[in-house]
């Protein structure tokens, strides 16, 4: 798995569509987990597993509501500022990217503790974060959406870069999916775009079946 990350991380850049390695770590690994790398060369990524409680699992997994939210999104033109703006070197980028790295042992500490409402200010930060790093990449209409599910949530991003695509949400009870569609509903009364998606962690991360061809 190790290798494997790295490899994608080389394809992307060879692909130029930039992008870092933690939807490697996210994607390839099961369960919860941290990625970390230190700032020199050759880049190398390690990844811890977090150890939850049974209960810290279930009531992760009972608020945990995933929707598209109409709008597509791509990444590439926002990471391409991202790295400008740090080679430019601004304090305001420099300072931010310290405050994600602290504010992602936090959320990781907030998780093994089981303190499922830090966990959730520490991903609404995470979401502030990415904002300050990347300006643009919260429409204003995904902003607005954001603010109305404050109410319901512990905690709330999107997914990847920002710009639209998937919206993740921690509800502040179990179960408030149609809380959260209702929301939604009196905001954009005749949006057929936005779905909602089962969502769950994955205990089993990436697996690779080899089947028999169909006669």
């Amino acid at each position: 798995m190790d290798s494997l990350i790295h490899a994608v991380l080389i394809i992307e850049q060879m692909l130029t569509t930039g992008g870092g390695w933690q939807d490697n770590v996210g994607g390839l690994l099961p369960g919860f987990k941290i990625g970390r790398s230190q700032a020199s060369l050759p880049l190398k990524v390690e990844s811890e597993k977090l150890e939850l409680s049974e209960k810290t699992v279930d009531e992760m997994t009972k608020r945990l509501v995933c929707f598209y939210s109409g709008r597509t999104r791509l990444a590439k033109n926002l990471l391409q500022n991202v790295v400008r703006n740090w080679y430019a070197r601004f304090s305001q980028i420099t300072n931010n990217a310290r405050n994600l790295v602290s504010n992602a042992e936090e959320a990781a500490k907030a998780l093994k503790e089981g303190n499922i409402e830090k966990f959730g200010a520490c991903w609404t930060c995470y979401r502030h974060q990415k904002s300050l790093m990347a300006p643009g990449s919260e429409p204003k209409g995904i902003k607005d959406l954001m603010e109305a599910l404050k109410p319901l949530s512990y905690g709330q991003a999107m997914a990847g870069a920002g710009g639209g695509g998937f919206i993740f949400v921690l509800t502040k009870e179990p179960n408030m999916v149609d809380e959260v569609k209702a929301v939604i509903k009196a905001m954009k009364p005749s949006d057929e775009s936005v779905a909602f998606y089962d969502v769950s962690v994955d205990w089993e991360g990436l697996t690779v079946r080899v089947e028999e061809p169909s006669q």
